[in-house]
């Protein structure tokens, strides 16, 4: 079972966990993100925003994964689309839990 949460700049691909947390995984591909300076601004701001939600989420295996574009979010914009994304991740996980 795989759990799909993305959007234009984004995706988050979510599997359970063998363990009771979840973990995080990140590929920020240089063919989308071309500075090396963007790329870690990213992975920095993912594991941040992962860190505050952790305690929320269910235990799964995530990983996330930049698409074209992702290099000129500024910071508030990333931090927000994140916070949708962690949102209906946690939704989808309830609901193919209850079925």
């Amino acid at each position: 079972m795989e759990i799909r949460a993305g959007n234009r700049h984004l995706l988050i691909l979510a599997r359970p966990s063998a363990t009771e947390r979840p973990r995080i995984g990140l590929i920020i591909a240089k063919r989308h993100v071309r500075k090396a300076v963007q790329r870690n601004r990213i992975k920095r701001l993912l594991r941040e925003s992962f860190r505050h939600r952790q305690a929320t989420l269910p235990p799964l295996d995530l990983v996330v994964l930049a698409r074209p574009g992702l290099g000129q979010v500024d910071n508030q914009t990333l931090n927000e689309m994140l916070e949708q994304l962690w949102h209906k991740l946690t939704r989808k996980a309830q609901e193919t839990a209850g079925s």
